[in-house]
């Protein structure tokens, strides 16, 4: 007769079976969306505090960790790694880690079995309450693997049944978010549902056309059909003080700029056509972000909204005439010297990247290019130029060549001044000479370990007098290399080995240095990153028709000697003026 043989049963933990010791624990909660409510972290937590209560546990105030508003398929929660790092440290501060359930720590598989192995490595115990699931049993990863699973196809069908309803309102006309200049949202409220506080709840939003801000779109179409460049409209629209768009979180100034002038030029539902689904998000498998990937245009999707039309089919076919033949003059110019040159990888001048206005803050850039009357392009204030007066009154043009010599002259007249120099060699030497000053005790052992080994040469010297031993010959070659090392380091302990670097390192001044402006004019692209290295920035102030400039200048592009990160400008670094004329 066979027997039947019966698999165990994983190990889960009652609604009343609860861990009976005395641990430290610490507690996790997440919630994913900022659309979400707040207070499901606070439940969450209530949970394992009402677990821990059951069963003994002692939650340590100090270690209840939680993330808002983040998605539990990345890893890169700012709460989440800070309960890792403590799991980590030695002694461990606390003994088990309550989670609510298996989602809230990653809706991730792999992310799951990583973070699971890794605490079980730590001897830390998690408890999933919601689950029963405990990390002590013997099935704990089979079913850690098993909810991960679950979790992430998940998140896999929320993304899909999220996506269909976004493009059925977009297919409904209605607004699929963000921010649309020249229009307001207007919200579209439930007859029959209520919120908690009584209120309508919101179904869905439509753009409903803004009459100012309409006004405004079809000014700029108007003016880039006639003929007006992106930066002249932006010059006008700031400088008649014309509301812009919301600038992007982080920035604080709001003013008009070229890319949101370019942004509007380019937006089909001024013409009242929406187009949808021109980008999807998706996950970088490298940092769990999510990024934006342009679909193909077959995806796309149309819909015809003649209500929130502002310009007509003719004043978009003429902006996309001129934008077409802008795009061949561009394509042309810029196999030519001048400004759009300047604006390449491989730009040809030597102070590109280092100036700075000094009204503003604003890159000092190429601004002005070549033409038949003028051979050379002009640097301005890259703020003023692209925005206008009212964002920077610095409107000061100077040729290139003219600050290139200038500020080339002022650096070897004021930092290449041979006190200068003198002076910089001189505090490298003494930082050089403390950091291979060696105590008293140190020399004097390597002293005595020299001569003990002048003692051995010489012994084994007499020996092959006596008759040749290659046993001796092999052991004389040895101990004279140890010699060698002895002496070498004896030599820096004394210090003469700084004073031969100096000595060279002043030499290399005095050679490669003398004359700045020769070696500068070697090879724009490889001086300018070389030029980098001794310049953090020069500013640039406006005073009547001239520039005057200032800046720091590390001569030897050294860093401390005494262990501080980046340049040592209190050593080395010196401040220069050089008055910039037309």
């Amino acid at each position: 007769m066979g027997h039947t043989l019966t698999a165990p049963r994983p190990h889960r933990l009652g609604e009343s079976e609860t861990v009976t010791d005395n641990s430290r624990c610490a507690i996790y909660a997440r919630f994913s969306s900022e659309k979400q409510n707040r207070l499901t972290i606070d439940q969450q937590i209530r949970k394992c505090r009402e677990y821990a209560d059951r069963g003994g546990l002692t939650v340590l105030g100090e270690h209840v960790y939680s993330d808002e508003a983040l998605s539990g398929a990345t890893d890169d929660r700012a709460g989440l790694q800070r309960l890792l790092n403590a799991a980590q440290q030695k002694p461990r501060p606390f003994d088990v880690i309550l989670v609510d359930d298996t989602s809230r720590l990653s809706r991730k598989l792999a992310d799951s079995l990583r973070i699971f192995e890794q605490l079980q490595f730590a001897r830390i115990r998690v408890v999933f309450v919601a689950q029963g699931i405990d990390t002590d049993s013997e099935q704990a990863e089979i079913l850690v693997a098993t909810h991960g699973i679950v979790d992430s196809l998940y998140l896999k069908d929320l993304a899909k049944r999220t996506f269909r309803g976004v493009e059925q309102r977009a297919l409904e006309g209605l607004h699929t978010g963000g921010r649309v200049f020249g229009y307001r949202r207007v919200p579209i409220e439930s007859k029959t549902e209520r919120d908690s506080h009584g209120r309508p709840v919101i179904e869905a939003v439509k753009l409903e056309v803004d009459p100012n801000q309409a006004a405004t779109v079809r000014s700029i179409f108007e003016s880039y059909a006639s003929g007006r460049s992106l930066k002249r409209i932006v010059v006008d629209l700031n400088s008649q003080g014309v509301e812009s768009p919301q600038p992007q979180k982080g920035r604080i100034a709001r003013s008009w700029c070229p890319s949101s002038v370019r942004t509007i030029l380019h937006n089909e539902r001024y013409r009242g056509m929406v187009v949808w689904g021109k980008t999807h998000k998706v996950r970088s498998p490298k940092t769990g972000k999510r990024v934006y990937e342009r679909c193909p245009e077959s995806q796309w999707r149309r819909k015809v909204i003649p209500e929130q039309r502002i310009i007509s089919d003719d004043l978009w076919g003429s902006v996309r005439k001129r934008m077409a033949l802008v795009n061949e003059l561009y394509s042309l110019e810029a196999r030519r010297p001048g400004i759009l040159r300047a604006r390449a990888v491989g730009s040809p001048y030597l102070f590109s990247g280092l100036l700075k206005c000094a009204l503003c803050g604003a890159s000092v850039t190429v601004v002005s290019g070549c033409w038949a009357g003028r051979q050379d392009v002009r640097y301005g204030c890259s703020l003023h130029y692209h925005r206008g007066r009212g964002q920077c009154s610095n409107n000061l043009l100077i040729a290139r060549r003219v600050l290139e010599e200038k500020l080339l002259g002022g650096l070897q007249a004021q930092v290449l001044h041979p006190d200068v120099v003198a002076y910089a060699l001189k505090r490298f030497e003494e930082k050089l000479r403390q950091a291979v000053k060696r105590p008293a005790c140190e020399i004097s052992e390597f002293r005595r370990r020299e001569a003990d080994l002048e003692r051995k040469v010489a012994n084994l010297t007499r020996s092959l007098a006596d008759g040749y031993s290659p046993s001796i010959r092999a052991d004389l070659a040895v101990i004279e290399g140890r010699l060698g090392d002895v002496r070498e380091q004896l030599a820096r302990a004394s210090g003469s080995a700084a004073t031969v670097q100096i000595r060279n390192t002043r030499r290399f001044v005095e050679e490669r240095l003398a004359n700045l402006r020769s070696i500068l004019n070697a090879e724009s692209v490889t001086v300018r990153a070389e030029l980098a290295k001794h310049v953090e920035k020069i500013t640039l102030t406006p005073e009547g028709r001239i520039y005057v400039a200032s800046g720091s200048w590390n001569l030897l592009a050294v860093g401390s000697m005494d262990g501080a990160r980046g340049q040592n400008r209190t050593g080395y670094a010196r401040l220069f003026r050089a008055a910039l004329y037309q």
